[in-house]
């Protein structure tokens, strides 16, 4: 699904009026499938299910420790497969939904990328706090929020993309989100969501990319594309050229002695 909706219109559910949004999942009209995956594949013994119900995705189940950790486990639901939409040009991952339970561990997270260091920590992750009551409430949590380096265990940030850019979501992987997950993860407890709906906010009328460090990194690998061993070796090599033709013009100019 690829809709974008103008918040202009929409100001009765709390949007602004100077954006617009990008649905990537209306569970309404879902366009994904979801599937829960729970830690027994590691022995533990959290569960956890997904259903969709009166056009909500129902997130249900519960984090215990593993046994052999002694710490929280984790459960998910997440999308397998489909077409996701370019949100490049946005500034914020935005979820509608409420939760019944006051649980501390909700996370989200989307994409696959993966970096030295991580074992099994795949994509970008941030921490949600949904809305707790009957109500169905806007979370955004800006890309910048979001790092590739977590920790596996627990779900915390290792490193944030504050702290190093290099960590931020990246440009191929906002043109193409390949995945997206909701976690309960690294605190014990009930889980239980209700989501109407997943999108992007503050999206760029213009097309532009909006998020700071892929506009920079885009542009940085644009214009100095060159290392500095690169840009030693070019010095070394025009010198050489110089010195060249330097002696050329020497010899050119130089006088020639008529023999008697």
């Amino acid at each position: 699904m690829n809709e974008k909706l103008n918040v202009a219109s929409r100001t009765s559910r709390g949007l602004t009026t100077n954006e617009e949004e990008i649905c990537i999942e209306s569970f309404a009209n879902p366009s994904h499938s979801w599937k829960a995956k729970n830690d027994p594949v590691m022995g533990g013994k959290s569960y956890a299910a997904v259903t969709i119900e009166n056009n909500l995705a129902i997130f249900k189940g519960e984090v215990v420790d593993v046994p052999f950790l002694q710490a929280p486990g984790f459960v998910t639901m997440e999308t397998r497969g489909g077409d996701y939409p370019d949100v490049s040009t946005c500034q914020n991952l935005r979820l509608r939904l409420r939760s019944s339970e006051d649980y501390k561990g909700y996370r989200v997270s989307f994409g696959t990328k993966h970096v030295p260091g991580n074992r099994f920590a795949y994509g970008f992750k941030a921490n949600l706090n949904p809305p707790i009551g009957s109500q169905i409430g806007i979370v955004d949590i800006p890309f910048r929020d979001f790092t590739v380096r977590w920790d596996d265990a627990t779900g915390d940030p290792i490193v944030t993309c504050e702290e190093d850019d290099t960590f931020c979501p990246d440009l191929a992987t906002l043109q193409d989100i390949k995945t997206i997950s909701i976690w309960g993860e690294g605190v014990a407890g009930d889980v239980h969501l209700e989501i109407e709906s997943i999108g992007a906010s503050g999206c760029n009328v213009e097309g532009t990319v909006n998020f700071p460090q892929v506009k920079e990194s885009a542009r940085t690998n644009a214009v100095y594309h060159f290392s500095l061993p690169h840009l030693i070796f070019i010095g070394g090599a025009i010198l050489a050229l110089l010195a060249i033709m330097l002696k050329k013009n020497r010899n050119e100019h130089r006088p020639i002695k008529s023999g008697k």
